[in-house]
Formats: structure tokens, sequence, C-alpha cells
């Protein structure tokens, strides 16, 4: 039996909107005039995040959007699948939002509006676990033989990459722990990904003891990244921007940070 992860999860989701069209009716049949407007915000506003539920983004994020959406009046969940799937996902309006992406990430997606405030500031570099690989500038990939590789959904890692390196040296990656196995494996020379992640996944059971990987080189400056909804909510971008431009001036979302770091063990 083939097993089809995008089939598993559109099972999941049909799931999960039978039992929200099973509330609704429940409630039109305890008040026919229960409104439209009201079976919709019976359903939870859905931010697609990229990555598990226990990573560092996937934390800070939980955070900053339950304050946001608290102070907004609106029900929220978030939910988790891989960068890829969060982009179709709200693409089909099956979520409302993706947690966060680059400023530039909506130009060809006439279906997205941005939110006029990031949310979360993100290194990316490029990581090796050869001792012995040395790279001064990223301009130097284009002379050597170096296989690369990033993870898919990555948009700063994928541009910067692909012109850089051929195709026949360059590819891409599902999750975070295969781009580091295969490092470690030295079928890879080069990784690119977000630093933070990097140093969460390095501190986890799977990699204990690694002591080898390193970062090599930065790709771009840190990126500040925004949040991403379905241009059916318009109107609620610059409600939510002004709500995080608040939290920010109330240091909350760094203490928010802060409070994530100490709980995974980092300071």
């Amino acid at each position: 039996m083939i097993f089809d992860a995008d089939q598993a999860v559109d099972s999941v989701i049909w799931r999960r909107m039978l039992r929200w069209l099973a509330l609704a009716c429940a409630l039109l049949q305890a008040a026919p005039a229960f409104s439209q407007a009201s079976l919709a915000a019976a359903r939870p506003f859905i931010v697609a995040a990229g990555g598990e539920a226990h990573t560092w983004g996937s934390r800070l994020g939980l955070l900053i959007y339950t304050e946001a959406f608290k102070r907004l009046g609106i029900p929220f969940v978030m939910e988790h699948f891989t960068l890829a799937r969060c982009a179709a996902m709200v693409e089909q309006g099956l979520a409302d939002a993706e947690f966060s992406r680059v400023y530039e990430y909506g130009a060809d997606k006439p279906y997205l509006v941005r939110v006029e405030e990031s949310i979360v500031d993100l290194g990316f570099s490029l990581y090796t676990a050869n001792p012995a690989l040395r790279l001064e500038r990223l301009e130097d990939l284009r002379s050597s033989n170096y296989a690369v590789e990033y993870r898919r959904g990555l948009l700063l890692c994928e541009t910067t990459l692909k012109s850089l390196v051929p195709a026949a040296r360059l590819s891409d990656v599902t999750t975070r722990e295969q781009g580091l196995k295969k490092l470690l494996a030295g079928r890879t020379d080069l990784y690119c990904e977000i630093d933070v992640f990097v140093q969460q996944e390095l501190r986890s059971p799977e990699f204990k003891g690694v002591a080898n990987v390193r970062k090599i080189i930065s790709v771009g400056k840190s990126m500040p990244t925004y949040p991403y909804l379905n241009k059916k909510h318009a109107d609620l971008a610059p409600r939510l921007a002004a709500v995080l431009t608040q939290m920010k001036a109330e240091g909350l979302i760094e203490a928010y940070r802060l409070r994530v770091e100490r709980d995974l063990g980092w300071m």
C-alpha cells in the first residue's frame, strides 16, 4: 500500500471541516435565526506554519499570534505542515494565513495580502560538516565543485544559490533533518538554512553529540518576515499590523523570544 502524505493531510482537513459543519448544523437547529456571520465567526482563523509545533519558530509564533488574535477578538488556531503545503493550503482557502514569509514572497501571488509589520527576523547561512572547507565569498561558489543543498520553500536560499551554483550541483530537501543528515554523511558539502533552526536541530536528540556542523558564511542580511493572509481577509491586514506594532513597542515580542529560548534550554 502506497502512503500519500498529501492525501493524509487532506483527510485530516476534511475531518476538521466535517466537525465544523456538524457544529454549524447543531447551531442552526438550536437557533434558526443564527446568522451566517455568526457561523463564520465560529470557525477559527487558521494560520499555517512550517515545521513542527515544538520548534523555536512555532513556539514563538504561537505566543505572538495567540496574543494578537486575542486583542483582535478572533478565535485562532495554528496548524503545522511543510512550507510547500502551507502555501497550497492558503491558496486553496483551506487555511487563512501563512505564519511568516519574506517581504517579496507575495509578489507573484495575487491571492495573498502582506501584513505590513514584520513578525520574526531570520538569518540565513550556509553550513558545512567538512572541517577543511573554506568559502570567503558567496561568489566563490561559481568556481567551486561543491554540492550545495537548501530546504524546499526557503526562497532566499533558492534564488541566491540558483544564480551561483549549476543545477547539476544544486538540490533541495523537504526537512531540516534531511539536510543536516546528508551534510554529515558527506553527500553534500554545503546546506543553506535558517540559523535559529540549525541551532534547534543540533540540540535535538537526533543530533546529540554532533559537533562538526559549522556556519561557514551568511546568505544575505538578517531578514524580517511577515504574515501573509488570503486576500479574502484583506481588511484584517492593517488591523493585525497595528496590533503587532503595539506588541513590539511594549517589548512583548522580544520577551516572548527570550521565554522560548529559555524553555528550549538555549540560555
